[in-house]
């Protein structure tokens, strides 16, 4: 079973489990959508969805060890929402999903709110109040990444989850978000038609397989964390808005 409801379209949460404070989105939130009509916006905040819940929830919620997610940006994180759903995936397939972090803080700040994502057992930062932002007439928000993609080769076929998540860093006052859309998963059959030019399906491409770096640059992201390393080939590119 790949990722269902991957792009939003059922206007609901369907075949996702949320925690905190999520909810369904369409561009008259201000930022526009990356795909389709509806998006997901996770945020630290409160809403008629719900309210961000603490560190060792989330932390239960997505499987993760504890005090994992302080060491993704190295801070104290507070309190954040998150979703994830469990999916199969082939040998050779590739994950990916357009995703934009959207913020009130200072830029940078003490405060290094941040969102992430994480297909188990791994976590990766995706942003956090140092990347760079631009002005946004997102409502309720002052700052915004804008859309970018990212996408992930998958080594052994298998099952996996698929979580997002965002939170407060050493506060729980000024509030952050993630957005995330057109997730899914692309057979391996199909890649060479595809219009995504960023795949790159390469030997330390895949999850599951040793890592060989923790290098960062724009094209190569690794993630160090507690329990192992991921490596994988990716970009970040802006996408155009709908």
């Amino acid at each position: 079973m790949t990722v269902i409801n991957g792009n939003f379209e059922t206007g609901t949460f369907s075949n996702w489990r949320t925690i905190g404070d999520n909810r369904i989105e369409t561009a008259a939130l201000g930022t526009g959508t990356s795909e389709g009509t509806f998006q997901a916006l996770l945020t630290t905040g409160a809403s008629a969805s719900g309210g961000a819940v603490e560190q060792a929830d989330i932390e239960e919620f997505l499987n993760l060890p504890s005090g994992l997610l302080d060491n993704i940006a190295n801070g104290d994180v507070t309190e954040g929402s998150a979703i994830k759903q469990t999916f199969t995936a082939n040998a050779g397939d590739v994950l990916t999903f357009d995703w934009n972090f959207l913020t009130n803080e200072g830029i940078p700040s003490f405060f290094n709110d941040f969102a992430f994502f994480s297909v188990n057992p791994f976590a990766l930062e995706l942003a956090d109040t140092n990347s760079p932002f631009s002005s946004t007439s997102a409502v309720g928000f002052n700052q915004e990444t804008g859309f970018q993609t990212i996408t992930v080769g998958i080594a052994q076929s298998g099952t996996y989850t698929l979580s997002f998540g965002v939170v407060d860093v050493s506060d729980s006052v000024v509030d952050s978000a993630l957005i995330v859309d057109n997730i899914q998963v692309i057979p391996s059959f199909s890649i060479g038609a595809t219009s995504k030019s960023d795949i790159a399906l390469t030997a330390k491409g895949f999850i599951g397989e040793s890592p060989l770096s923790t290098s960062t640059s724009i094209d190569t992201l690794s993630a160090s964390t507690s329990i192992g390393t991921l490596d994988f080939i990716s970009r970040t590119s802006e996408i155009s808005l709908t």
